[in-house]
């Protein structure tokens, strides 16, 4: 089952972790009669459920030292009035001294005990068994939230990410060859390509540098992370490109004539395919551009105006570069990959 996990959707996936660490919370605090404290491990446990952290560990202790140091500020101003200010002061202090000490990871649940801590026990004294009660709750949903992906999900994401960049290019291909397939037979027009159908996998693929940033690790594992963010920089330009493309082709007379000599169109959407299955072993072959001379003489062959085809010859040449760039960085990826391995 484990082995099966990684090909479940990213919703069902993280609706598991959430499930499971959800379930241990709530089993930890019954079974040590804080139940009354549930709500602080519930939202700590949900908030926290995250796989893609190169550096679990270090962030486990920022975490937990944040909450921490937002509970112990809480409950010194709490001492000194229970107003709203008084917590505007308190959340400002606990940011200063999170980021003083290095703890950037912490800042989200240095916040949220702190006011967690208001909105509990406003007008109550406080004494050490609350102290330790609000700090074993805090713990306990951030301890919870992490064993629920290690336990299922063994953090790996570079691994995970050249499985989710095939996966992109999967979908743009067979976006490709329902147009090619609805150009050459008409009738109904395949569904259009959704800018959310990719850019969240596109986003993934520069998460991890984005969250890293900053923390100490090796360098190869710094060229990957640099690597991996170029490339999703590249699929964010292939994405922004074929939506232009797209509405091009769909403004043409379906099905297209058959055509024996020089079939331009059917030509360049094919090349777009086939770079898109490009292998990562191997950089692909340099491309070619059509001179615009021979997208008018297209344009007088599929009967279309020929201000609609020299678009489409132009975005579909820019297209088939960001992929030809995409293809090179995926073989650099694969060799650095192996080199490492």
């Amino acid at each position: 089952m484990a082995a099966a996990l990684p090909s479940l959707s990213p919703i069902w996936r993280n609706s598991l972790r959430i499930w499971l660490a959800s379930t241990l919370t709530i089993g930890i605090l019954f079974w040590s009669g804080r139940n009354h404290l549930l709500g602080l491990a519930l939202v700590m446990a949900v908030l926290f459920v995250n796989e893609n952290d190169l550096t679990p560990a270090r962030s486990i202790g920022q975490l937990v030292a944040g909450a921490l140091i937002g509970i112990l500020t809480a409950i010194v101003l709490h001492e000194i009035s229970t107003s709203w200010v008084v917590l505007g002061l308190a959340i400002l202090i606990t940011g200063v001294l999170v980021r003083s000490l290095g703890l950037l990871k912490g800042l989200s649940t240095g916040y949220l005990s702190c006011w967690a801590v208001e909105l509990m026990h406003r007008g109550n004294q406080f004494n050490w068994a609350t102290i330790f009660d609000l700090a074993f709750a805090a713990v306990v949903g951030i301890l919870m939230a992490q064993i629920a992906t290690w336990a299922l999900w063994p953090r790996r994401p570079l691994q995970q990410l050249p499985a989710l960049e095939a996966r992109i290019a999967s979908q743009l291909e067979a976006q490709i060859l329902a147009m090619q397939q609805w150009l050459d037979r008409g009738g109904e027009p395949p569904a259009a390509l959704r800018s959310q159908d990719l850019l969240p996998s596109i986003q993934l693929l520069q998460q991890l540098r984005d969250q890293n940033q900053g923390l100490p690790m090796p360098a190869h594992t710094q060229h990957q992370l640099s690597r991996w963010a170029q490339a999703g920089s590249i699929w964010r330009q292939v994405l922004s490109q074929w939506l232009l493309l797209e509405p091009l082709l769909r403004q043409l007379d379906t099905p297209l004539p058959a055509s024996s000599s020089k079939p331009l169109l059917r030509s360049a959407l094919a090349s777009l395919a086939r770079t898109l299955q490009t292998q990562p072993t191997a950089a692909p072959a340099p491309i070619l551009s059509s001179p615009a001379q021979d997208w008018l003489e297209e344009a007088g062959r599929l009967g279309a105006p020929q201000p609609l085809l020299l678009a489409i010859g132009q975005q579909s040449h820019v297209l088939e570069q960001l992929l030809h760039s995409r293809a090179l960085l995926s073989a650099g990826l694969a060799q650095l990959s192996a080199s490492q391995g």
